[in-house]
């Protein structure tokens, strides 16, 4: 049985090369596409992690609270929002990092000292958004930036990681479907012999063997063949990453093993579920 099936199945790939190898890249490329994502984004983990970090944003209190305002105001914030830390900078620290990011105050802080200038609170937290709205509130003068260069680069990382994955899903459910319908035609091409064959007592297994061996060739040549794409394209990735400061390297091997599994198990799984609603079709 098991020689009949692959002596068939081998007539009908020579039969239908050219939708064989078309079938083949078709299903290499969204793999492929799968496989080097997954490779690529353990490279960006650090990358991303920077956009879950926490971040720094100042804000200015007005100068006519008086101490116990601003503590109050300290209190009000640390209990609405929990998960913020609130650090005020003393008035002599605030003096000297303006001093440094613009010397030509340092004659106006020396002269006037310290008191002049309003109180600034340091505020760390994970969602630097949520600040923006003291802005509204009337102790507030002023709120920082709150966004970072690591933020953004962090998610940017995360969004790219997360479109790629989703093109190739998209991809593999359309290469998933045209081995289906290639099994589909194949079967209605061959209708007459499956009839003959099932009068004369054959198997179901002897009737499905072929168009199984007939998808298996494609499907492991797709496997080769996206293997090979994720190496080459991973490799060259790494070594364009490399000047970045991105430690690149070869696919894992978990990653390679899935490329396989999704490239012959895929449109296997297809064609299975084509031959059985055809039976099931044909019995009714």
């Amino acid at each position: 049985m098991i020689r009949h099936a692959v002596a068939e199945g081998w007539l009908l790939v020579r039969s239908r090369g050219v939708v064989s190898i078309v079938l083949a890249v078709v299903l290499a490329v969204p793999v492929s596409l799968a496989g080097v994502t997954l490779s690529v984004r353990g490279w960006l983990d650090p990358v991303i992690d920077l956009g879950q970090r926490e971040n720094v944003v100042m804000v200015l209190l007005h100068p006519r609270l008086d101490d116990s305002e601003r503590a109050a105001w300290l209190d009000d914030q640390a209990r609405v929002h929990p998960g913020w830390r609130l650090e005020p900078v003393p008035p002599a620290e605030l003096a000297r990092r303006l001093g440094e990011w613009f010397p030509y105050l340092a004659e106006v802080l020396d002269r006037e000292g310290p008191e002049m200038l309003p109180p600034l609170v340091e505020i760390t937290t994970t969602e630097p958004e949520q600040v923006a709205e003291l802005a509204g509130q009337e102790q507030v003068l002023a709120v920082g930036p709150t966004s970072s260069v690591n933020r953004l680069v962090g998610r940017t990382a995360q969004h790219l990681a997360v479109v790629l994955l989703t093109v190739a899903v998209v991809v593999a459910i359309g290469a998933v479907l045209l081995a289906a319908v290639w099994v589909h035609l194949e079967l209605h091409r061959h209708a007459e012999e499956i009839a003959i064959m099932r009068l004369m007592g054959a198997t179901e297994a002897t009737v499905r063997g072929p168009f199984l061996v007939a998808v298996a060739v494609p499907s492991l040549l797709a496997a080769t063949l996206s293997v090979g794409a994720t190496v080459a394209t991973v490799s060259w990735l790494a070594r364009l990453a490399a000047p970045f400061g991105v430690v690149g390297g070869t696919p894992p091997w978990p990653v390679v093993a899935g490329e396989i599994v999704g490239a012959v198990g895929l449109p296997l799984a297809a064609a299975l579920l084509t031959l059985e609603r055809y039976a099931a079709d044909d019995d009714e």
